[in-house]
């Protein structure tokens, strides 16, 4: 085994030379021997390469050896790392064939680990939902929101991601379908209010800024933060007025403060630095820690310790030097 894995190491290197000292032909000519190569890892490097390159000319050579890496997988690509490569590098290709992506948006490739199993096709499934959300097929929707269901939390946060490229009233239903329908994971509500706040920023405004009165704090804490990253000033309106609802000692008042802190204003800078000046301890450390973000900034920094020195409590001083260590506090 270890024999095996030296010559494919080998051969990488191999490879890795001539496309760093060889012409742009010969530098093909090697890519397409080594996609024939049976050793799944050196494919999969070789379809890294392709991708990078930008090498269109190995398009169908990428397609073939997908296809026969889809035989007997479990022995003959294991890990699925050849089959996540190739996707990757069509994909990196501007790959377009609607029909090849919605395969492999279904594609499952379960192995056997310590305990039970493990689907090590969910990288090819969240780059094959991107690829057909870019192949203008008009009916990409259909086969990307079976992907919304995924048991893969990661699957389902790429499908939303890939409507987010679809049509926007398209992806507009979706999205406030799915949020309405919920998910066992926060991350994936956080990134339908952040899709949807993208694809139609002033329709799904109130839409979004509802669930801030919330009482699951993962839809509190998803809508602030898409609202935050919207930059509208209605938005900051209604994410400082949750802010000024919450419990300032909480994991909840922490992450308002950091959406207001996503919104770059001053209307925004002003407030964190008026919790900063006259909140409690606990609002004025997650003010703070807000801020922080933006340590790169030299005034900002220099507005925010004058306040800390003001309050001159141990407490806040402490979280600012932690929290902006990076500018030397």
């Amino acid at each position: 085994m270890r024999h095996k894995k030296r010559g494919t190491e080998t051969k990488i290197e191999a490879l890795t030379k001539v496309l760093e000292q060889g012409s742009k032909a010969e530098a093909i000519d090697a890519l397409q021997q080594a996609l024939r190569e049976k050793s799944n890892f050196l494919v999969a490097k070789a379809a890294e390469f392709a991708g990078e390159r930008l090498f269109y000319d190995l398009i169908p050579d990428l397609t073939q050896a997908y296809e026969r890496f889809l035989q007997n997988p479990l022995e003959n690509d294991k890990t699925c790392a050849a089959k996540r490569a190739i996707v990757r590098g069509l994909y990196e290709l501007d790959y377009d064939s609607s029909g090849f992506y919605r395969r492999g948006i279904g594609y499952v490739q379960r192995e056997p680990v310590w305990g039970g199993h493990v689907d090590t096709a969910v990288d090819l499934r969240c780059t094959c939902a991107l690829g057909l959300a870019a192949s203008n097929d008009p009916r990409a929707v259909l086969g990307i929101v079976g992907l919304l269901y995924d048991e893969e939390a990661q699957a389902r946060i790429s499908a939303v991601k890939a409507i987010e490229l679809l049509h926007p009233f398209q992806a507009e239903i979706v999205l406030r379908s799915k949020i309405l329908q919920g998910d066992a994971e926060a991350e994936v509500i956080a990134q339908c209010c952040s899709s949807l706040m993208k694809v139609a920023p002033e329709e799904s405004l109130g839409f979004v800024a509802g669930f801030l009165d919330d009482s699951r704090e993962s839809y509190v804490e998803g809508a602030a933060l898409a609202l935050g990253e919207s930059r509208l000033d209605e938005a900051l309106d209604r994410v400082i007025e949750a802010a000024d609802n919450a419990m300032e000692g909480g994991s909840l008042f922490q992450s308002l403060c950091n959406a207001v802190a996503l919104q770059r204003k001053e209307k925004a800078f002003d407030y964190l630095l008026s919790r900063i000046e006259n909140g409690g301890e606990s609002a004025a450390c997650a003010a703070v820690t807000a801020l922080a973000i933006y340590d790169f900034n030299s005034d900002l920094k220099e507005q925010v310790a004058t306040r800390v020195e003001k309050r001159n409590a141990r407490r806040i001083t402490e979280c600012f030097l932690k929290q902006w260590r990076r500018q030397g506090a």
